[in-house]
């Protein structure tokens, strides 16, 4: 379908920064097994857009660090913790109780994503998005990329790609999400001494293939960095 398509959004500041990305599916009531930063934030949250409401049972562990707007924790070591497995509870906003066996390991911030095999409407939510029209699809590809959810039939890869672009910018994509459409994340950085204005049509128009363009922040300081998303047609 030949329909080239701008999306002009507004999108949520979610820390995307982490360079590798646990996609984990659970069940209520079996474990699973993560890994968790022995010196640096983790982030767990729902792949769907689902919110955690509860978590216990890691505090000799872990520092919990709820963000109950979003519905996410980030968790921080304790000073000393054994390099030990354990496990803790979380329970998310279907009632689901699910059991996380976490394995530390000596490496940078990551973040975790729980989709769940049984979420109550999921098969609704999949025939509902198999039939959705062309555009409303790369919409809700968009918007879960901002939200750092995974949609149905999308799987997820971290990046550290750095991309030509302008001479005045440095652009590096930090994600990719493959499905129906092809979702990337970018980071853009201003590397020039002025401001800098940036227009999604500009982006647009590079590529045919290119379905859909949202930027963060439109204004650049020097050195400031901001979210470029884009859809392509195909994988």
């Amino acid at each position: 379908m030949g329909i080239r398509l701008l999306l002009i959004t507004a999108l949520l500041g979610l820390s995307l920064e982490a360079q590798a990305l646990q996609l984990v599916e659970v069940t209520d009531g079996q474990t699973v097994t993560i890994k968790v930063s022995t010196r640096d934030l983790t982030r767990i949250a729902m792949a769907d857009g689902g919110r955690i409401v509860r978590v216990w049972g890691m505090e000799d562990h872990l520092q919990v660090e709820p963000d109950k707007e979003s519905g996410q924790l980030f968790l921080r070591p304790v000073p000393g913790m054994a390099g030990q497995a354990f496990s803790f509870f979380l329970r998310d906003d279907q009632g689901a109780t699910h059991t996380l066996l976490a394995v530390p390991v000596d490496m940078p911030s990551d973040t975790v994503l729980l989709r769940t095999t049984s979420r109550v409407g999921d098969s609704h939510a999949v025939s509902e998005a198999r039939s959705s029209p062309y555009i409303e699809s790369i919409q809700q590809l968009v918007r879960a990329m901002a939200r750092g959810a995974v949609p149905e039939g999308y799987v997820p890869t971290a990046e550290t790609r750095e991309v030509p672009l302008w001479s005045e910018v440095k652009l590096v994509e930090i994600f990719r999400y493959t499905g129906d459409f092809t979702g990337e994340i970018y980071r853009l950085t201003n590397t020039s001494t002025q401001e800098m204005r940036l227009d999604e049509r500009e982006v647009a128009a590079l590529a045919t293939d290119i379905k859909a363009v949202a930027i963060q922040d439109h204004v650049l300081a020097p050195a400031q960095s901001t979210r470029l998303y884009l859809v392509r047609e195909g994988r």
